[in-house]
């Protein structure tokens, strides 16, 4: 077989439907937990790497020049972060495996690059949903005490965590929630609008009465209050303001769960002023975020290198840190993670990337 018969090969298999069940698969992991979620960004980049090369070897257009600046943005921010790595203080291992972490955001350019149509990307929406929602009435389950064989959560019974821990299920429902209101008239198809509503508000439910995650219903809110301004328009922000006060306070009144969080996340918030508790999650963030601003404050430009967040973090404590805080390997804070190891310009591109996203 010829050279140039081998190169014809890839245009004669049609990889539409593969593509397809694999970007799928990939929308079902994050609600499977960790480990089957990290498996999901493999088989994204895998998948990305062979459609890459394919589309080489065809000469066909790689990405839509409308997602050029975004993409420009993600890459010099990589690229950046992975620089940084030469005036970090941590051993190379530590430092590559948090450029990494830092890395994941180019499967914003990798789905961008995958997902070709319309109907591709609401096909794909709909296995994200159809993940979430399986999670959902699995935690529905776990409220009413019915046993989940497959809830693998460590607190799964208390929490109704079912893979992941509540804190990550709780952000998850909220997008889940958002999406289904708004896509409501096509996610379950046309005759599927009231399921997507009731699912909507189970989920709402589930996450304000029963969870405890605090971010999930901060989430929560910043997806209402972003839907009312994008939607009112400037002479009714005024309006769209006293909206989400009004949400505010109905969610309030409806949940003794969401006032007893928010009371906790004030006792803590006062425990830490007052004698500088530190053994609770409101008070190990203050923590964070304080140490954080003084690291800022002490290289601001470049910032201390990927990977040395932690070390700083101990070195500035001067052993008087948390003991079960010393393996921590960020401030739970994206911005302040990024201005700490990539200085003021590593936040700036984080921020580029983000307005690009916007925009």
């Amino acid at each position: 077989m010829s050279t140039s018969s081998l190169l014809r090969i890839p245009s004669l298999v049609n990889l539409s439907s593969l593509k397809l069940f694999l970007l799928c698969s990939v929308a079902i992991s994050p609600s499977l937990g960790t480990a089957v979620s990290a498996i999901g960004r493999v088989v994204l980049f895998f998948l990305a790497l062979l459609l890459l090369v394919v589309s080489m070897i065809e000469k066909r257009k790689l990405l839509d020049p409308d997602h050029s600046a975004l993409t420009i943005s993600i890459l010099a921010a990589i690229f950046y972060m992975g620089f940084s790595i030469l005036w970090s203080d941590v051993d190379v291992r530590h430092s590559l495996n948090a450029w990494v972490r830092h890395a994941r955001i180019l499967s914003i350019v990798l789905i961008l690059f995958l997902i070709s149509s319309q109907s591709e990307a609401r096909v794909v929406l709909q296995a994200f949903v159809a993940g979430q929602a399986f999670v959902v009435l699995s935690a529905w389950l776990l409220v009413f005490s019915v046993p989940v064989p497959w809830a693998t959560a460590a607190s799964a019974n208390a929490t109704f965590a079912v893979f992941g821990s509540y804190l990550e299920q709780s952000i998850s429902q909220a997008v889940l929630a958002a999406i289904l209101w708004f896509e409501r008239d096509w996610i379950f198809g046309r005759r599927g609008r009231w399921a997507a509503i009731l699912l909507a508000f189970s989920t709402v439910v589930l996450t304000l009465g029963y969870m405890s995650g605090r971010t999930g219903t901060l989430v929560f809110l910043a997806l209402i209050s972003f839907a009312i301004f994008r939607q009112a328009g400037q002479r009714l922000v005024a309006f769209g303001g006293v909206v989400v006060l009004a949400a505010v306070l109905l969610s309030f009144g409806l949940s003794k769960t969401m006032v007893d969080r928010f009371l906790m996340v004030k006792s803590e918030i006062s425990a830490y002023k007052q004698q500088s508790v530190t053994g609770s999650s409101s008070g190990q963030r203050i923590l964070f975020w304080q140490v954080s601003s003084e690291l800022i404050a002490k290289q601001p430009i470049w910032g201390y290198g990927a990977g040395s967040w932690n070390k700083h973090y101990q070195a500035q404590q001067g052993g008087r840190a948390d003991p079960s805080t010393l393996t921590t390997l960020d401030p739970h804070q994206l911005f302040l993670l990024w201005a700490v190891e990539g200085g003021l310009l590593g936040l700036t591109l984080l921020i580029g990337v983000l307005a690009n996203i916007y925009l």
